[in-house]
Parts: C-alpha cells; sequence; structure tokens
C-alpha cells in the first residue's frame, strides 16, 4: 500500500495517518559503502518533528537497502518469448555465476531460477545503474575490440535480453535447453599449491562500522628461492575482506619497508579477482628466508567473526625466461580541499626503457570519482590507455590486456584522477576536512599500478 521500495524503507505517518517521512533510517550505510557513525539520523529527526507537531526538514530519502520485487509488480508485468533455461541461464552462466553461487564472494547466489527470482528486484537495480557486471572501462570505440582480456562488461544485447526476461512473466521455458552447469572447486582454484603462507593468528572483525587497516606478516621458511607461477589469496570469512595488498620482504628487511605507493605490490586480492595464473615462461620471484605481509581491508557486514586469510602458491615447474613485476605510479602530495566535488590531480613518469606492460590497476580511496592513464609517444603522439569515468572502490579491478601493451623508451606516462570531497558524495567520511595521503579509508590515495614483466638474468 505505501509502495516500499527497498527492504530498508522506513514510513512515518502522523495521527492525521499523513505520510511526512519515507526512506532511509540513516546515513551510516549504504550501497557499497559504510560509515563509523551515522552523521544524519533521519528517521530519528522525522520522528521528533512530528511530536513537536512540525513537518519533517526532510521528508523523503533513497533506502539503500535490496530493491523489492513485489507480487502487484510481477501481476502485471508484460510475456516475454524468453525463457531462464534458455536465453537468461546462458547470460548467468558467462557473466555472474563466477561470483553468484554458493561459497562465491557476492552475498547471494544465482546458480538456479529460484535464486534468480528470489533476487530479481536487485538485479534489476544494479543492471540498470551499471554496477553489475563490475566493470568499469570505457568502452571501446564502435567497430573497435576491448583491448581487455578479462572485460567483463555485458554486451547491449545480454543486458536488454536480462532486464527485458526479469521485467515480464519470467517463462522458465524447457529445462533441456538450459546449459551445462558451471562446477567450480570448494577450495582452491588454481589446483593445489605447492606451498600455503597464512597469517599467524585470527583477526576478530567487529559486527558494524568500520575498521582501519590490519596488518599481518607470515615467514615462508623457505630455504632456497622460488619461483611462483600462480597464487591465490583465500579468506576464512570472505563475507567481511573488502581486498587485500600482498608484498615480499627480502631476509634481513624491515618489515616496514615498502609502504603502499613507494612501490608496487607482489600479489592482491579484490572481489572477482582473488587469483592469478601466469603462461609459462614467466613468474614472480620468491626468495629464501622471505616473509609476507598482508594489508587487509575488513568491511563489516553486520555480524562478528574471525578471518584467517591465506594464500596459496604455485610454483613454477622449471626457471622462468621472464619474471613478473607491478611498479607504481602514485601522487604522495594530495591536497583535496573541503567540499571540493572535482578536484583533480595528475602525476606523471617517463619511461626509461621499453617496458612491456600487461595490466593496469587503478587505486584510489572513497572520495575518488575518476582515474586516467595516458601515454605520451616520442613522437609527440598521445593515447588513453584506460578511462575510468565511475571509479569505485569497491572493485578495484585489474584490467589485463589481450596483448602485452609496450610503452618505448622515452614516452611518458600520465595518471589523473578526480576527487569527490563534497557533501554529496555519500561515502564521504567528513566533506570539512582537508584530505591528504594516508593509508585508512578517510584518507587517500592515488596510485596507478602496472604490471610488466623483464627478462630473468642468467643465474639468477
Amino acid at each position: 500500500m505505501l509502495g516500499a521500495v527497498t527492504t530498508t524503507d522506513a514510513f512515518v505517518i502522523d495521527g492525521a495517518r499523513t505520510l511526512v517521512y519515507r526512506g532511509a533510517i540513516n546515513d551510516q550505510y549504504g550501497l557499497g559503502y559504510s560509515k563509523d557513525a551515522p552523521t544524519k539520523n533521519y528517521l530519528r529527526d522525522a520522528l521528533s518533528a512530528v511530536l513537536r507537531n512540525a513537518p519533517p526538514a526532510i521528508a523523503a530519502t533513497t533506502a539503500p537497502g535490496c530493491s523489492l520485487d513485489l507480487p502487484a509488480t510481477k501481476t502485471s508485468a508484460p510475456a516475454t518469448a524468453m525463457t531462464y533455461h534458455r536465453d537468461v541461464a546462458r547470460i548467468l552462466q558467462s557473466n555472474c555465476v563466477e561470483c553468484h553461487r554458493q561459497g562465491g564472494v557476492a552475498p547471494f547466489s544465482l546458480e538456479t531460477m529460484a535464486d534468480v527470482t528470489e533476487n530479481a528486484g536487485m538485479m534489476r537495480k544494479q543492471l540498470e545503474r551499471g554496477a553489475m557486471p563490475p566493470w568499469f572501462a570505457a568502452p571501446a570505440p564502435e567497430g573497435v575490440h576491448s583491448p581487455w582480456a578479462n572485460d567483463r562488461s555485458l554486451s547491449p544485447r545480454d543486458k536488454s535480453d536480462l532486464l527485458t526476461w526479469l521485467q515480464s512473466n519470467r517463462p522458465a521455458g524447457d529445462p533441456k535447453d538450459a546449459p551445462v552447469r558451471r562446477t567450480y572447486s570448494p577450495e582452491w582454484s588454481i589446483g593445489t599449491p605447492d606451498l600455503v603462507v597464512q597469517i599467524p593468528q585470527p583477526i576478530a572483525i567487529k559486527a558494524e562500522g568500520t575498521m582501519p587497516y590490519q596488518f599481518s606478516f607470515a615467514p615462508t621458511n623457505l630455504t632456497e628461492d622460488q619461483w611462483v607461477q600462480g597464487y591465490e589469496i583465500l579468506p576464512t570469512d570472505r563475507s567481511v575482506v573488502h581486498h587485500v595488498i600482498v608484498q615480499v620482504h627480502e631476509k634481513g628487511k624491515s618489515l616496514r619497508d615498502r609502504p603502499e605507493g613507494a612501490d608496487g605490490y607482489w600479489a592482491a586480492y579484490v572481489p572477482g579477482n582473488t587469483s592469478h595464473v601466469y603462461p609459462d615462461g614467466f613468474a614472480r620471484k620468491l626468495p629464501a628466508g622471505s616473509t609476507i605481509s598482508f594489508q587487509i581491508h575488513y568491511t563489516p557486514n553486520g555480524k562478528a567473526t574471525k578471518d584467517q586469510i591465506r594464500i596459496g602458491l604455485i610454483f613454477a615447474k622449471a626457471p622462468p625466461r621472464y619474471e613478473m613485476k607491478t611498479v607504481a605510479l602514485a601522487d604522495r602530495d594530495l591536497n583535496i580541499p573541503p567540499g571540493d566535488a572535482n578536484h583533480l590531480e595528475t602525476t606523471q613518469r617517463p619511461i626509461p626503457y621499453d617496458m612491456h606492460v600487461t595490466a593496469l590497476m587503478a587505486h584510489m580511496h572513497v572520495r575518488g570519482k575518476s582515474f586516467k592513464y595516458e601515454i605520451t609517444y616520442p613522437d609527440g603522439k598521445t593515447e588513453t590507455l584506460l578511462d575510468i569515468p565511475r571509479y569505485d572502490f569497491n572493485w578495484q579491478l585489474r584490467y589485463d590486456y589481450a596483448i602485452p601493451k609496450v610503452f618505448p623508451r622515452g614516452s611518458t606516462v600520465k595518471v589523473t584522477a578526480v576527487f569527490d570531497n563534497s557533501p554529496g558524495n555519500p561515502a564521504n567520511p567528513d566533506p570539512s576536512k582537508l584530505v591528504k595521503w594516508g593509508p585508512q579509508t578517510y584518507d587517500e590515495m592515488m596510485i596507478g599500478y602496472f604490471e610488466t614483466f623483464v627478462p630473468v638474468a642468467v643465474g639468477s
């Protein structure tokens, strides 16, 4: 009767049965962000206003819960010739169930028609706002093939078909038309690791609010150097792990000798990108006696829990020809003014040798708005390498080149970032603050990562 749109819609009705407020309880949680405490208490303020016989100062907000799929909407839905088994299941198998499955990193499964029906409202919302599947690179020009091997974007036809079925009477169709169901390893997707390194003690994650980054260290106990061809990072509770940056510290080096942004990373975990296996002949070096450090960002989800993250490593069967490295182009001199909705920062660096780049990854925090990589070649020609017009802190994706990109010696690479430190950014912890570089989510960073490879020296 009231037209609830999401699971968190709250309604205030006065003594005359007039709806005077509808929307969120407060601004502590939203789609893709959370704050340590609310800064605005919409429902409480509306109730206080009613008790004073006054209208609420704010009469309506968006309530950021799961979108509802109410029976009234279904009964008036149009018919469609598309079916779940023949059409929808194939789209989901190709684009969604890698994460949306039992034991996956997503919050719900989409492996069956019952799963899809149960979450139809939320699926429609995320598809329409372009948040799913998670892919934030600007599309290639018409007629130009995407340069990215891991491009997750839905084709216009698949997106249209999926939305059409979700908005229809949702016919099941013939189960014989269904694709073969994909199967996944219950634990390691890369196969049985040659070495597993786990943090020594579980980390306690509180039920609500935010948590500072956690740091933990674990020895490899290796007696000789190893070349690692593949890795996978596995939390014991995936539901609370936002991202992980892994560094390797050689024997005798300080465990705090490589702050984020000073150099690249050795391995990383983000939702939808938890493992990587390099082609034969390519590997990362893991020195004897080294220690692995884990920088972990936890996001409380309403239930107190514990996590004891680990990394599984696959060793190369033969010495590689090329060593994989990740380098960083960072702007540590950030000064983001209070209230600025479009603060721009740039930094650039000359390329000292022919650099073969296999992947790019941008990193900012919750004020990050957009990010762009550009290159100026020795002849003066400029090319946009990667444009992320709508950066999302929750999805710090790798963008893997289908064919490695060569940055010629004498070129200059520039990264440009835009930050939103205004009250209009709902994820902003404090729009009145002058924001500088720092490791926590309420600080900011601006890092352009480049994954590259170099020949292995003879005898290494």
